[in-house]
């Protein structure tokens, strides 16, 4: 590719220095000057086209060498380029593969989150129904027990009723039998 790019060069430039002879002809110039210069001898024009055509030479090669370094300069940044392009196209999918790999395990997340809640909350739920029916239980256990001891306050007030009765009663004959057995002793 550099030997096609000097030869176009080279072309481009030789050229250019044919047409500029063929203008200076064809404006009616005169063969005797040659850039601005009276030139007179064929020596001398020799001499002068000679030093004229090393000077494009030199300029063309400066050009070459100015052209090969752009074209390597150009390549060697196409190359960094196309490595640039792979990576950055390499660090977007690892990107995007580990923006995928967090939403997907933040979904995880967040779903097994949910199930721990659900589960929290039926548990909460089965609590307070099992608290409910302590409490039912517990309030019968007391109902049970109140009514057990009223019954029991019941039967310890009949009793100490009939006790007293009992106690009246034989206080009573006991009185009568005392005054029997007075009666019966002064007699």
């Amino acid at each position: 590719m550099k030997d096609y790019f000097l030869l176009a060069l080279y072309l481009f430039v030789l050229s250019s220095v044919i047409s500029n002879h063929k203008n200076h002809r064809e404006a009616g110039k005169d063969d005797d000057l040659m850039d601005g210069l009276h030139i007179a001898a064929p020596e001398d024009r020799i001499k002068h086209l000679e030093s004229q055509s090393r000077a494009l030479e030199m300029e063309l090669a400066y050009r070459s060498e100015a052209a090969a370094n752009a074209v390597t300069k150009c390549e060697t940044i196409r190359i960094e380029l196309a490595e640039a392009t792979q990576k950055y196209e390499r660090e977007k999918k690892f990107s995007i593969d580990v923006a995928r790999s967090m939403t997907r395990q933040y979904k995880g997340m967040q779903e097994d989150l949910l199930n721990k809640i659900n589960d929290r909350e039926r548990i909460i739920d089965t609590l307070k129904d099992e608290i409910e029916m302590q409490k039912a239980v517990h309030k019968e256990q007391l109902d049970q027990k109140e009514c057990a001891m009223r019954k029991k306050d019941a039967d310890a007030t009949r009793n100490r009723i009939e006790t007293e009765e009992f106690v009246k009663v034989y206080a009573i004959q006991l009185t009568k039998l005392r005054v029997k057995i007075m009666n019966r002793s002064s007699t």
